[in-house]
This record gives structure tokens, C-alpha cells and sequence, in this order.
């Protein structure tokens, strides 16, 4: 009888195992279908598309060749709208490796590397309200979320002149807390909690570009890196997204 029931624990420890593991399982399959099942096609349409503008563009006219354009348009989108997929999925995979980073250095290249695509003739600039402590992190992953975090900043405030987005760090109780506001558009913040949704946005796609996936990219690699994620804003006076690490990974 003893003998049995082992068996048949370690026989129900190996299916629960094996169905830990199926998630994780389920989103490489759903990684490889998207690669080849859905991008093929839709670059195989943009194809026939800027093949047919080649060709018959001067046969065809302005308004036939703007829905030609369009079509290209909504194929270039959801090729970008599945590559955001395809990260989100990638992210919740990966076991992050923490080194030491220097935080400050990371926020100010990256802000570098964005704003001169968001400038449009209005200036943007960032600032710092606080000395910002080296962290121990994965340098990958907190690259993704300082750049998804800036890019909305640079996105927001590109109407204003000047747009500034600030960045800080602060004690709240026994919490580290790092932030990144902007003085853009801002939004209702009875809206909040859903901008952490897949596909969620709080504007127009005909106003501000975007997929609706940046925040919740942010929000599950800083839950990777054994942290959480917030965001506050108000209408018209700009957003500050907080996130905190694990006091074991503030290196003072």
C-alpha cells in the first residue's frame, strides 16, 4: 500500500509539473504560429500592394493610389502590432540576469536615442528632480522599460513647447520608489488601472500613434524584476509612471 501511494504522489507531482510547464509551452507555439502563419501572408499582401503602385500607379488615379497606400499602411501596423506581441510573450519568458546599472546614465541615453523623432518643431528636454542610485538589474529588460516609459513621454508632450519629462527617485516609507513625469496630455485617472491591459489606450490612434501595449510591456517586466508598476496622471497637465525595485537592488 505504502509503495502505491508513492507512486502515486510522485505521479500526480509529475503532472502538475508537467502542466506548470504547459503555459510556457502554449506561448512558444503561439510565437512560432504568429512568425509563420500570420507575418507571411500579410508582408506577401504589402508585396502585391507596392508591386501594384510600381506598376500601375500612373494608370490609376490620386484616390486609387492613397487606398493602395493605406493598405500598406494597415499592413506595416499589424506587422508592428504582432512584434509587440511577440514581445510581450518573449518577456514573460525570460529570466532576468541582474548586474549593476547605472540608472541615470540609462535614462539620459536612451532619452537621446528617442527625441529627435518627437521634436517637430516644439523643443523637449529632460530634467532630474533627485540623485538617482546605481541599481542591480537586468540591463536588457530595464532598457525596455525606460525606453517604453519615454517614448509615451516624448509621445504626449510632442505638443508642447517646451515639453519636459523629469525623472526621480524617492523614499516612501521602506520603498524605493523611481518615477518619469511628463507635462503632455495626461488622462482621466479613473482610467488608470486599465492602462496596464493589452490594447488599452486613453487616446485617438488618429491623434497619437501606438499599439496599446507599451504599459503592459512595463508592467510585467518590472514584475520580472521582482517589483511593481503605477501610473497617475491628469488632463491636459501630463503622467508619471512609478515603478519600484527590491530594496536588495538599490545600491547605494
Amino acid at each position: 500500500m505504502i509503495i502505491i501511494s508513492t507512486f502515486d504522489d510522485e505521479k500526480k507531482t509529475e503532472n502538475k509539473i508537467s502542466e506548470s510547464a504547459r503555459p510556457s509551452n502554449d506561448l512558444r507555439i503561439f510565437n512560432s504560429s504568429i512568425t509563420h502563419e500570420i507575418k507571411a501572408p500579410i508582408r506577401a499582401i504589402d508585396g502585391y500592394a507596392r508591386i501594384f503602385l510600381e506598376d500601375y500607379s500612373a494608370q490609376i488615379d490620386e484616390n486609387g493610389v492613397e487606398l493602395i497606400e493605406n493598405i500598406r499602411g494597415i499592413c506595416n501596423d499589424t506587422l508592428g502590432l504582432i512584434n509587440k506581441l511577440l514581445d510581450y510573450t518573449r518577456f514573460a519568458e525570460m529570466e532576468p540576469i541582474k548586474e549593476p546599472v547605472d540608472l541615470k546614465n540609462m535614462i539620459q541615453a536612451v532619452f537621446e536615442e528617442l527625441v529627435g523623432s518627437y521634436l517637430q518643431g516644439s523643443s523637449i528636454k529632460l530634467e532630474y528632480e533627485s540623485t538617482i542610485p546605481m541599481i542591480l538589474t537586468d540591463r536588457f529588460l530595464m532598457k525596455q522599460v525606460i525606453t517604453n516609459i519615454i517614448s509615451n513621454s516624448l509621445k504626449f508632450t510632442r505638443g508642447k513647447d517646451p515639453g519636459i519629462i523629469t525623472a526621480g527617485y524617492r523614499q516612501e516609507d521602506t520603498v524605493s520608489v523611481f518615477y518619469i513625469k511628463d507635462n503632455g496630455v495626461g488622462f482621466d485617472m479613473k482610467f488608470s488601472e486599465k492602462l496596464f491591459g493589452m490594447f488599452q489606450r486613453m487616446h485617438s490612434v488618429d491623434d497619437f500613434e501606438g499599439s496599446g501595449l507599451g504599459l503592459a510591456l512595463v508592467k510585467k517586466m518590472i514584475e520580472s524584476l521582482g517589483g511593481s508598476v503605477r501610473i497617475t496622471g491628469e488632463v491636459g497637465k501630463g503622467a508619471c509612471t512609478y515603478f519600484t525595485l527590491a530594496p536588495e537592488d538599490i545600491l547605494k
